[in-house]
């Protein structure tokens, strides 16, 4: 319920309460395993009767205890480099090759992992909340009061603040573009200009990491 449901583990009073302890109180909906910090909005309480009928169908083993397993490689159990391999490889061809070089060594590790998140849209935007219905539906506009839908291109690329510095950069480097609106093609215009050495696209990547960095 912690992944699937954020909101409701967030919500819920006992966080340490194994499966079995929930079957035992009563997982049903209306059941004694859910016991709540506040009330639940309509929303909150549709997602407490989707998990219950998820529930209703898990099968526990007696005399067994609850354990992790990760289901890719089960005999060897998790590792990030098996994470890392299964979400790159579930994206297609140019979403790989964006996220397969965003790693360089003079560049910090924090923001190598920041930006590979962004080109793979795993930033909380209030637009991924939303989806994700941790977020209402009446709160969707842009944190920085411009009215418009937040989405992680909105907010990197087309926000007011981010058009401004874009443009700045665009003139210290006495460049004249026209910016693409969707992150990797903006990503790959910028780094991987055609003509320029593999030095010089290290030199534009640094920068292009730099400013999504700072906005």
């Amino acid at each position: 319920m912690r992944f699937r449901y954020p909101r409701l583990f967030e919500l819920a009073v006992n966080k340490m309460c194994t499966v079995a302890d929930m079957e035992r109180e009563g997982w049903e909906d209306g059941g004694r395993a859910w016991v709540w910090r506040c009330h639940l909005s309509a929303w909150e309480e549709e997602s407490v009767r989707e998990c219950s009928l998820l529930l209703l169908h898990v099968v526990l083993q007696v005399n067994a205890s609850d354990t992790w397993r990760w289901n890719l490689d089960t005999a060897h159990g998790y590792s990030v480099k098996e994470a890392y391999r299964y979400i790159t490889s579930h994206e297609d061809h140019k979403d790989r090759s964006s996220v397969d070089n965003v790693w360089h060594r003079h560049i910090p590790s924090n923001v190598s992992l920041f930006v590979w998140r962004l080109l793979l849209n795993r930033l909380p935007t209030i637009g991924n909340l939303l989806r994700r219905n941790i977020l209402q539906a009446n709160n969707s506009k842009c944190v920085l009061g411009c009215e418009i839908n937040e989405t992680a291109a909105h907010l990197f690329l087309a926000c007011g603040n981010s058009v401004t510095l874009w443009s700045l950069v665009s003139a210290w480097l006495g460049l004249s573009l026209v910016h693409h609106n969707d992150l990797r093609q903006h990503y790959h215009q910028f780094c991987c200009m055609a003509g320029l050495p593999r030095c010089r696209q290290s030199y534009f990547t640094g920068i292009w990491y730099a400013t999504v960095w700072e906005i």
